[in-house]
C-alpha cells in the first residue's frame, strides 16, 4: 500500500448506515506477507455501544474487521448486522471455552 493512500485514509470517518459518524480511522492493520488490510483501528465514542464490544488496543482504540466495512458513495460504511454477527460468535466462542 503507498504511503499517499494511507494517508488519505486516516482520519477519514466511518459512518453506519444511516449516515451518523460512528469512528474515526486512526490506523491500519495489515498484512506484511500479503499486503492485505486485515482491520482499521479506529477511535469511536463512549456512546457507541456496538463497536465498543469490540477488541481495544492500549489507547482504547478498537479493531474492525475489514469485512464489515464497505465503501459507499466515496464514505466508509459500517455493515452493522454483519458487525452483530461477529461480536456474537467471539461471545458463543468464549463461552465454549470455560
Amino acid at each position: 500500500m503507498s504511503k499517499e493512500l494511507l494517508q488519505s485514509i486516516i482520519n477519514k470517518k466511518i459512518i453506519n448506515e444511516f449516515g451518523k459518524k460512528v469512528a474515526q480511522i486512526v490506523d491500519l492493520i495489515i498484512d506484511k506477507k500479503s499486503g492485505k488490510i486485515l482491520a482499521v483501528v479506529a477511535k469511536t465514542s463512549k456512546s457507541e455501544e456496538l463497536l465498543n464490544k469490540l477488541t481495544k488496543d492500549e489507547n482504547g482504540n478498537i479493531f474492525i474487521p475489514l469485512s464489515v466495512i464497505s465503501i459507499v458513495k466515496n464514505e466508509f460504511q459500517i455493515d452493522d448486522k454483519k458487525l452483530r454477527l461477529i461480536i456474537l460468535k467471539r461471545k458463543t466462542v468464549q463461552k465454549q471455552e470455560f
